[in-house]
């Protein structure tokens, strides 16, 4: 029997709103069943001898924090995984173009080895019963239960992690009402951690301070999105500092749990102008790269991610001998 998930995304949300789901069962792929942590080990031999490996499946969604999904999308389909991100539908182009450039655009379609945006239902529950990985980005809004339940329920028989990325400070806000955005980011966050406790799934978290960063930075590097994200920022001083950060606060501060201090929004607003390594701030390309590194790590994991000088980003192993001191 043959069924179908019909998605429905809002433009500008990209929430799922709703899908008449049916449990499904899928035959495995014949022979010795190779577990997730087997596949893991592998990547990371092959990875850290210069190596590309195939064969794991992501997906990723977040209802905002659109460049910061893409990112982590392009940061996954480097580093080897076959890569679909949830996308509104007729935006495909404009991710790839944020992704890739204008001229990866121009011929259509994808590329092996390019993360692929996904909006209509067959090909986003292709990719979800395909997925070893599902990366939710929940940083700056709320994903409901339907949709958790929705996606989760639409997944194969291989997906065994589940990466949620959050906010620093969220696991301190209050509950209900007075709780504000980070109450209902903290509510979310909990109905994931029972519906994956309930299903048998690792859950990793990786929380980020206040995002910035994100584009190339020095002319030739690919390390974040193209160069046509830095056309996007219309506020002088903020284009500025995105692009300085990007060159120069590339480092990894990895800190176990939900434990960095988050000072009040004034002390915030007075490092807004500033590429400096603070504690509460975040690149996006750092932790991008860390919510990857979490999605191909053999165990659960919980840290944040805080600014750090450096001009290069971590590499997969440099993440994970971090995870090694904070477990």
């Amino acid at each position: 029997q043959h069924l179908v998930v019909m998605v429905a995304v809002i433009v500008n949300q990209y929430s799922i709103l709703t899908a008449p789901h049916l449990s499904h069962a899928l035959t495995p792929f014949s022979g010795r069943k190779i577990s997730f942590k087997m596949w893991t080990g592998v990547f990371f031999f092959l990875a850290f001898a210069g190596g590309v490996v195939s064969g794991l499946n992501t997906v990723l969604y977040g209802p905002a924090a659109r460049e910061l999904l893409l990112l982590a999308a392009k940061v996954a389909a480097r580093e080897g995984l076959e890569t679909s991100c949830v996308c509104a539908p007729g935006t495909e182009d404009g991710c790839r173009r944020l992704m890739y450039g204008t001229e990866y655009t121009k011929d259509g379609g994808d590329k092996p080895g390019y993360a692929r945006p996904v909006s209509s239902g067959g090909d986003i529950q292709a990719s979800l019963e395909a997925a070893d990985s599902l990366i939710f980005v929940a940083y700056d809004a709320p994903i409901d239960e339907k949709s958790y339940n929705i996606l989760l329920d639409s997944t194969g028989d291989k997906l065994s992690k589940v990466v949620l990325m959050s906010k620093m400070g969220v696991t301190k806000a209050k509950g209900g009402f007075f709780g504000g955005n980070d109450g209902k980011l903290l509510e979310s966050e909990n109905l994931l951690r029972e519906i994956c406790k309930k299903k048998g799934l690792a859950l990793s978290i990786v929380r980020a301070g206040t995002l910035k960063g994100g584009g190339p930075g020095e002319e030739g590097n690919d390390f974040g999105l193209d160069k046509c994200y830095y056309n996007t920022l219309l506020d002088v001083v903020e284009a500025s500092v995105t692009m300085a950060h990007d060159k120069y606060t590339l480092g990894l501060d990895c800190r176990t749990g939900d434990s960095v201090e988050v000072p009040n929004m004034f002390t915030q607003m007075g490092s807004k102008s500033s590429f400096e390594a603070c504690p509460w701030d975040t690149n996006r390309i750092v932790v991008a790269g860390g919510v990857v590194a979490a999605a191909l790590y053999d165990k659960p994991i919980e840290f944040s991610v805080s600014a750090e000088k450096a001009t290069e980003p971590p590499t997969l192993t440099a993440w994970n001998e971090a995870f090694s001191t904070i477990i």
